[in-house]
C-alpha cells in the first residue's frame, strides 16, 4: 500500500510542474506588480517597420526587411538568457513549426525572435541561434528564415509598445507573459496566440488568415477553410462556423441537384 501513495505522489507532483513553470506570465517578486505584465491586443494596427534592430553577427537590420515578400511573419518575444519561460516559449515555437508539415519557413512565413534584454551580447543570440536553427526539421534552407535580433531600450520598447506587449525589469531578470503575434506581409498585426504551446491548427489557420490565403500549395483549400472555420475571441482559437458550414453544404447540395436534372432533361431529350 505504501509504494501506491508514494507513486500517486510522484505522478501529482509530476504533472504540477509544467503548470507551474509553463505559466503564460513569468512569475513576479511582487504580486502587486501583475497587473504591469500582459498583452493589449492591437489587432489591426501596423507596427513601425523602420525600427533597427542587431543580430548575432552585430550587424544592423531593419524590421522592414523582413516584410513585403508576400508572406506572414512569426514574432515572438523572448529574452535569450531566459532561465524559464522564454525557454519553454521558444521551445513551444520550435515544436509547432516543426509540426507543421507542408507549411515552412522561408517557403510560406518568416520567423524573427527579438529579445527585450538591450544588454545581451551577440555571442549569446548566436548560440540561442544556432542552438534553434539546427533543430528546424527543414535544415538549413528553413534556418536562414529564422532571424534572432535584439536592440537598444529605445528600439525595444518601440517594438513592444506597438504589438502591446507589457513586460517589466525584476531583479536580475525580466517579468513578461508568453505569446506570439502573427503579422500580414505588410507588418500589421492579424493575431495573438498565447502561451508556450500552441495547437498546429490554429497556428496553420492563423498563418493563412494573415497572408490571406495566398500561401500553400492550394489557395483555393486555404479559402475554404477560412470560410469554415473562425477565432472564437473568447476561447482564443479558431473554430467551426456552423452557420458558414451550412451555407456550403447547401450550396453544395443545390450545385448537386442542378447538375442532376440538367443530365436527366439531357438524357429525356435523347429519348425523344
Amino acid at each position: 500500500m505504501w509504494r501506491f501513495f508514494i507513486f500517486l505522489s510522484v505522478m501529482c507532483i509530476s504533472s504540477t510542474l509544467p503548470v507551474l513553470f509553463a505559466s503564460d506570465v513569468c512569475a513576479l517578486s511582487n504580486v502587486n506588480d501583475v497587473k504591469e505584465i500582459g498583452f493589449d491586443e492591437k489587432l489591426a494596427s501596423a507596427i513601425d517597420l523602420d525600427t533597427e534592430f542587431r543580430g548575432e553577427n552585430g550587424e544592423m537590420v531593419s524590421m522592414s526587411s523582413f516584410f513585403g515578400q508576400e508572406k506572414p511573419v512569426l514574432l515572438s518575444l523572448a529574452y535569450f538568457t531566459c532561465p524559464r519561460l522564454c525557454l519553454l516559449a521558444t521551445d513551444g515555437v520550435l515544436e509547432v513549426i516543426n509540426q507543421m508539415g507542408a507549411f515552412r519557413p522561408g517557403k510560406d512565413y518568416t520567423v524573427v525572435t527579438v529579445s527585450f534584454d538591450p544588454e545581451e551580447s551577440p555571442d549569446v543570440i548566436g548560440e540561442k541561434a544556432a542552438r534553434y536553427r539546427g533543430a528546424l526539421a527543414g535544415g538549413a534552407e528553413e534556418a536562414e528564415d529564422w532571424h534572432f535580433l535584439t536592440a537598444t531600450a529605445e528600439n525595444i520598447l518601440r517594438l513592444t509598445d506597438s504589438v502591446g506587449f507589457r513586460f517589466k525589469k525584476d531583479g536580475e531578470e525580466f517579468a513578461h507573459p508568453s505569446g506570439i503575434v502573427i503579422l500580414t506581409p505588410e507588418g500589421v498585426i492579424s493575431r495573438y496566440l498565447y502561451g508556450v504551446q500552441h495547437d498546429p491548427s490554429n497556428f496553420k489557420l492563423s498563418l493563412i488568415e494573415a497572408s490571406e490565403g495566398e500561401i500553400g500549395s492550394s489557395e483555393l483549400l486555404n479559402k475554404v477553410l477560412m470560410f469554415c472555420y473562425q477565432f472564437d475571441p473568447v476561447g482564443k482559437r479558431y473554430a467551426l462556423a456552423a452557420l458558414n458550414v451550412v451555407k456550403a453544404g447547401g450550396m453544395v447540395t443545390l450545385a448537386v441537384l442542378v447538375t442532376f436534372l440538367y443530365l436527366m432533361w439531357r438524357r429525356e431529350r435523347k429519348t425523344h
